[in-house]
């Protein structure tokens, strides 16, 4: 049986589903997949995220600042033993990387990235640049999040025939059943405690600077001038939480609903009309997809990877970056029932296009090319 090992800093919650597929569905094909992580360092930590596997393998790892960058060092000696394959993250501040792939001799296992493919949620350095271009060069495969990472280093010079584009996701198969089956009845009592009055934007996820939660508030405050029936409802959990919750206080129009999951997020979802997301969109456009609930966002320039499954017009709204504008399209889009439908209707189609179960499938068989192709 083959041996594979992913390694991680840390595995976040949502990531289990897929790992623990993957480990099952690789055994069907001789393939022994174990992912060896440590514990989450002191910013994922915050996310109060880190999830446990049945395939796991631990190891130690510890994590400093160098020159205002988080370097990381994991001790993965042990538990890459025997594979004949590691996989790993492409990211610069893992110094394992940079051993692993500088020295390649007859015994040692290929070596496999996996990633966004280019920076995009931060502006790159030169610096930057460079190292991940040396660090995908010397890689035997390369998986992508998205069809725009593999475009990426191909066109750094990284052949297309040694790449796989897994279409990152997550499991939204819960949450999809959830929504589905709220009953009207709670939906209505959802509505009524919050003041709903049809019309309402819903943002969901981290309270962080990346989600831009002031131009939304901003934008909010100009939808409300607009349609004094346009509502506003934050779903999470972060370091901007008293920004929220001072806004919450000020504005009889937004309502802070404090970390949602669950039967609460299905209600939330299932009371609301647009997904409001003007910030960085990631893997809630899969979410969108499962709720069937269109994300307004603004074509601003640091969304992650995930970001290039939306369509503007078809599955979602995408404006320019402006509160203003921003505010005028949440208001006309929830004032246009024929829009949401169709907006509803092709999201509901996505959904079965990205799927936990293809990424596995695509993962699996890039692995399976990774495992015979050896970059000389």
């Amino acid at each position: 049986m083959k041996r594979v090992v992913i390694l991680q800093e840390y595995v976040p919650r949502y990531r289990v589903p897929f790992f623990e597929k993957l480990h099952n569905d690789a055994k069907t094909h001789g393939i022994d997949v174990r992912v060896a992580f440590g514990s989450a360092g002191a910013g994922q930590a915050t996310r109060k995220d880190a999830g446990t596997i049945s395939c796991s393998i631990p190891i130690n790892q510890k994590e400093w600042k160098f020159a205002g960058r988080r370097v990381v060092v994991r001790n993965v000696s042990s538990a890459i033993a025997g594979a004949d394959l590691v996989i790993l993250e492409q990211a610069r501040r893992n110094l394992d990387a940079y051993r692993l792939l500088a020295v390649k001799r007859h015994g040692t296992p290929n070596v496999a990235l996996w990633g966004h493919g280019k920076d995009y949620t931060r502006h790159a350095t030169p610096l930057d640049r460079a190292l991940a271009r040396w660090l995908t060069s010397r890689a035997d495969w390369f998986f992508a999040y998205t069809r725009g990472g593999l475009t990426s280093v191909v066109a750094d010079g990284f052949p297309s025939a040694r790449a796989t584009v897994v279409q990152n996701s997550i499991d939204t198969s819960s949450l999809r059943s959830s929504v589905k089956s709220v009953p009207s009845n709670l939906v209505a009592r959802f509505s009524k405690h919050a003041g709903l009055r049809g019309k309402t934007a819903l943002f969901i996820g981290a309270l962080d600077s990346s989600k831009r939660l002031e131009f939304l508030v901003s934008a909010s405050e100009i939808a409300h001038s607009l349609d004094s029936d346009f509502r506003l409802l934050i779903g999470g959990e972060g370091p901007m939480r008293p920004h929220v919750e001072e806004w919450s206080r000020r504005y009889p129009w937004l309502t802070y609903l404090d970390a949602v999951s669950g039967p609460r997020k299905a209600q939330a979802m299932a009371a609301c009309q647009i997904l409001a997301m003007p910030g960085r969109v990631g893997l809630v456009a899969v979410d969108s997809f499962a709720a069937e609930l269109p994300i307004v966002t603004t074509d601003w320039p640091l969304h992650a990877p995930e970001f290039e499954y939306l369509r503007n017009g078809h599955n979602a709204l995408i404006t320019a970056n402006s509160p203003s504008i921003y505010a005028s399209t949440m208001v006309d889009s929830m004032n246009n029932t024929e829009l949401l439908h169709r907006l509803r209707a092709a999201a509901s189609r996505d959904a079965e296009t990205y799927t936990i179960e293809a990424m596995v499938a695509r993962f699996l068989s890039g692995v399976m090319g990774a495992l015979t192709v050896r970059n000389s």
